[in-house]
């Protein structure tokens, strides 16, 4: 068996690019040779579990294997399913379950967790309807809520493996069998509460023909690093944030900086000064940006360009005194930080982990960026109070989702 899963970095839930655009790739190689695969995903989640909903993994008829829905004590089993699940076309709900306190039981999976994972494994043919639109959606680079029927009553009308998507702002999309407008109106009015917790989660509706389980899955794009210097320190910054799925835009004035060669996998190199390149790139609230030029003009001109931005996070490189000479220089220019830049601003930039190498510097920066777009501090995982991950819907059992579930129970009768 060959897995190509790649690196995998995730955040409530929603996997980064890499991994999804290998499982994209490795489908699209199999639709051209005509062969069949199935998707494996995670769709249900309780306790401590490696992986959470939204995992994918893909499995091929000849037994390629891309991605990944745990550590790796799962992937065998979901395989051996996925081989009938492609023999039969029939979709198949899966349950690891392994709270229990016997671990020597032969149907006890090794979790290591103790939680539960619920796996979603169903056929995917060449012309796939959901495989299209997660491709149609990586191009679009938009938030997302991917509604999966997991169980139905016998008269619902709805399939397992019927899909739904909602976008902000947009008509609901029906990838399957939900053809229903009620039934559309009530699951959109659910996601929209799912998108505003941020938290995918599998949720059970009453209905007239029996319970109605959908996963509903949170997908977000992937962020867009601009790296402002391209001298051989921001070549492991490059590595290291396209490696966990971000988007990476190297940004040098100078000749033979910004190269395809010093930066074979930046999705983006753009050899202009720094404020034709932010004007450029029209960076928001999904971008951060790193300041590295080693040139004091070139990194004061960078950081003008930037503070006015929403960028999520601006890390500058060097001592605390030469980002406050900046400032200075940019005030005295008219360019006031206001108090909400400011704490935009990582300066010196990287977690306190005694870096030194490049590659130290790297890590130390892409660390610190992953722990703010996660909203934490970034410390010890052992000093932290509570779960490392958020698994609650906070929505769950409010009065307004309970208020949906009888709509959609009137609308299904």
């Amino acid at each position: 068996m060959r897995n190509r899963g790649p690196l995998i970095l995730e955040k409530n839930g929603v996997p980064r690019m890499s991994e999804l655009e290998s499982i994209l790739r490795a489908y699209e190689r199999a639709s051209r040779a005509g062969r069949v695969a199935a998707l494996a995903s995670v769709v249900g989640v309780r306790g401590s579990t490696y992986r959470r909903i939204g995992a994918h993994m893909l499995i091929t008829e000849d037994g390629e294997v891309t991605g990944a829905i745990s550590g790796g004590c799962l992937e065998r089993d979901v395989r051996r399913h996925a081989m009938w699940v492609m023999q039969s076309g029939s979709p198949k709900r899966l349950v690891y379950d392994s709270t229990g306190d016997d671990d020597d039981a032969e149907d006890t999976f090794s979790l290591g967790c103790n939680g539960v994972v619920e796996v979603l494994v169903e056929r995917l043919l060449p012309t796939d309807s959901y495989m299209a639109f997660l491709a149609a959606w990586m191009r679009a680079s938009e938030s997302a809520v991917v509604m999966t029927v997991l169980a139905s009553g016998p008269g619902a009308g709805i399939g397992t493996g019927d899909r739904l998507v909602w976008c902000p702002g947009k008509e609901p999309i029906t990838l399957g069998g939900i053809g229903d407008v009620e039934q559309v109106r009530a699951l959109a009015l659910s996601a929209q509460s799912v998108f505003a917790s941020g938290i995918s989660s599998m949720r059970t509706f009453d209905t007239g023909a029996g319970p109605l389980a959908v996963c509903f899955e949170v997908i977000e794009p992937s962020p867009r690093l601009a790296i402002f210097g391209g001298g051989h320190d921001a070549v492991p910054v490059a590595e290291m944030a396209k490696a966990l799925g971000t988007k990476v835009i190297v940004v040098d004035p100078r000749p033979g900086q910004a190269t395809r060669t010093r930066f074979p996998a930046a999705d983006r190199l753009i050899a202009e000064e720094p404020q034709v390149a932010v004007d450029l790139l029209e960076l928001d609230g999904n971008s951060l940006a790193v300041v590295m030029n080693h040139n004091y003009r070139r990194d004061l001109a960078a950081l003008g360009a930037l503070l006015p931005t929403s960028i999520r996070y601006l890390g500058v490189l060097g001592p605390k005194r030469r980002t406050a000479r900046m400032l200075a220089d940019l005030a005295a220019r008219g360019v006031v930080a206001t108090d909400t830049q400011l704490a935009r601003l990582y300066s010196p930039v990287g977690l306190d982990i005694g870096a030194e190498t490049p590659g130290e510097v790297a890590l130390a920066i892409v660390a610190e960026m992953k722990a703010v777009l996660a909203d934490r501090r970034g410390g010890s995982s052992r000093e932290r109070r509570g779960t490392l991950h958020e698994r609650t819907d906070p929505m769950r059992d409010s009065p307004r989702l309970m208020a949906q579930r009888l709509e959609f129970s009137r609308a299904a009768a």
